[in-house]
């Protein structure tokens, strides 16, 4: 959302082009020779479908909205982020002056994982997916940005979603709240709704600008977005740092390594609404800084060294 709506951004969505690179989508669907190919061939039956059937507001598919990345007048911009390869080799060295960056869909292929030292073949810069306080990943190149793929800022939220007045329970991350206890939710529920996510995007949206908190405290390693949007969206984020691949977002005020600690920091931000606030603004400053202002000022100096040079 932040290059949409911070950085003004056009948007394009571009039907898959036949050049053989741009196939490196695939990677993430799986290696099974069983079963890859009709995975292929449902994923690509999907872009011609409506989403969610139209349940959810759509009325077209994304196919349909999609257009040829040859139509698209590249010289038009400095920066061109491609989600995976889809823009073809061929253009990209048609327009040198373009600054092209590669943001990988899923973070775990091997083209995701070259890309963090080199850049694929015809990009310029690789976006990481991930927001780590320093940036001494080993094996992280000169040509990479740490950038969390919930790039976004407070600002973001504020121009698409309103904020409630009165902020009231708790979000569980959907790990957690599948896990807990009937008794655990009770006892949540002394601080207002306890929500999780589900429903469409918007409804997501909603829950996260109603919410005074944010937890999670179990379940398998996650990258954090869901964390980076609740505390951009206005939450508290409580949690487990053992739990994410990315802690840098925690500060000591956050830190809940079980439920019994969460439920008593929970409890004393009830009964001390200012150091709820002032913890809740400090989290977000460093949020911010991770996963907006620092990777947003590294791309535009990117994109000055690139114009000094080509």
């Amino acid at each position: 959302m932040g290059f949409l709506v911070d950085l003004r951004a056009a948007f394009h969505m571009v039907h898959e082009d036949p050049a053989p690179e741009c196939r490196n989508w695939e990677e993430s669907i799986g290696n099974d020779p069983m079963t890859r190919h009709q995975n292929y061939e449902r994923a690509r039956r999907l872009a011609k479908e409506i989403p969610f059937g139209g349940a959810q507001g759509h009325t077209q598919s994304p196919d349909h909205m999609a257009v040829r990345a040859q139509d698209i007048d590249w010289r038009s911009f400095h920066v061109v982020v491609s989600i995976d390869i889809s823009i073809p080799l061929s253009i990209r060295r048609a327009h040198p002056k373009v600054l092209w960056v590669y943001f990988p869909a899923d973070p775990g292929t091997p083209t995701a994982k070259r890309a963090r030292r080199i850049p694929p073949e015809g990009f310029d810069v690789s976006l990481t997916h991930t927001h780590r306080r320093f940036s001494i990943r080993p094996g992280l190149g000169n040509r990479s940005i740490e950038c969390p793929y919930s790039f976004q800022s407070s600002f973001t939220w504020d121009q698409i979603w309103s904020a409630s007045p009165q902020r009231e329970g708790v979000m569980v991350e959907h790990q957690t709240f599948a896990l807990l206890t009937d008794e655990q939710r009770h006892c949540l529920r002394k601080f207002g709704p306890v929500r999780y996510p589900q429903g469409c995007l918007s409804e997501v949206a909603t829950m996260l600008r109603t919410s005074k908190y944010y937890l999670r405290l179990d379940g398998g390693p996650l990258t954090g977005n869901g964390q980076v949007e609740a505390i951009m969206a206005g939450c508290l984020a409580l949690g487990n740092p053992s739990t994410y691949v990315q802690r840098s977002l925690f500060t000591p005020q956050t830190v809940a390594v079980d439920f019994e600690t969460a439920l008593r920091k929970i409890s004393f931000f009830e009964s001390n609404p200012a150091d709820w606030e002032t913890a809740r603004k400090e989290q977000l400053v460093v949020a911010e800084f991770l996963c907006f202002r620092r990777p947003a000022y590294q791309l535009l100096g990117h994109l000055h060294q690139h114009r000094r040079s080509s």
